[in-house]
């Protein structure tokens, strides 16, 4: 009778791991028309998801109401293209990226690094997250009192020099060096 317990307790405890967790919710995209100025970048991001490392050259363009990035691996592979133009984000995959990248998460994270904060507060509080920075440099995003993200700055300018980002909600992280083009 005891092996019996102890197997039904273990089936139950496994059935409740494998269980999946309901998603997160999706942090919301501003429009590209609030960065308010264009900018076209070359972005070298090196990221780190796990035991899995990468690195991606991006070429960043905000212009005209629309954002679009698109990836190329170290080899000059296309890997993507993605285009937000305030509604609705078109991606386009030419190999395999990790899952955790998903085009709109890597919008969002590239908006928290780089979009005035002014511009991200209002939109984030309205769906329930809060930004802040609470220090020169250093930028949170907060849902409830969660830490979900973080971005930091070696320079005033972000457009024009190093950035990271860690997405503790998805484990990874990316270290973003940028150049003007």
């Amino acid at each position: 009778m005891k092996a019996v317990v102890v197997i039904l307790a273990a089936l139950l405890l496994t059935a409740c791991a494998s269980t999946p967790t309901a998603p997160a919710p999706s942090r919301p995209l501003v429009s590209p028309a609030t960065l308010g100025s264009e900018r076209a970048v070359n972005q070298i991001v090196r990221g780190a998801i796990g035991a899995r490392e990468m690195t991606i050259n991006c070429v960043v363009t905000v212009k005209d109401g629309t954002m679009t990035v698109v990836g190329l691996s170290a080899m000059g592979v296309r890997l993507f293209t993605l285009r937000y133009d305030g509604t609705t984000v078109q991606a386009e995959k030419g190999l395999p990226t990790p899952e955790q990248l998903t085009p709109e998460r890597l919008l969002a994270d590239l908006q928290l690094v780089f979009w005035p904060l002014a511009s991200l507060q209002k939109p984030l509080q309205d769906a329930g997250w809060q930004v802040s920075e609470p220090a020169t440099g250093t930028r949170r995003l907060r849902r409830g009192d969660l830490l979900v993200a973080e971005a930091h700055y070696a320079d005033q300018d972000p457009w024009a020099g190093r950035s990271w980002l860690v997405n503790f909600e998805y484990g990874y992280s990316l270290q973003i060096d940028s150049k003007a083009l």
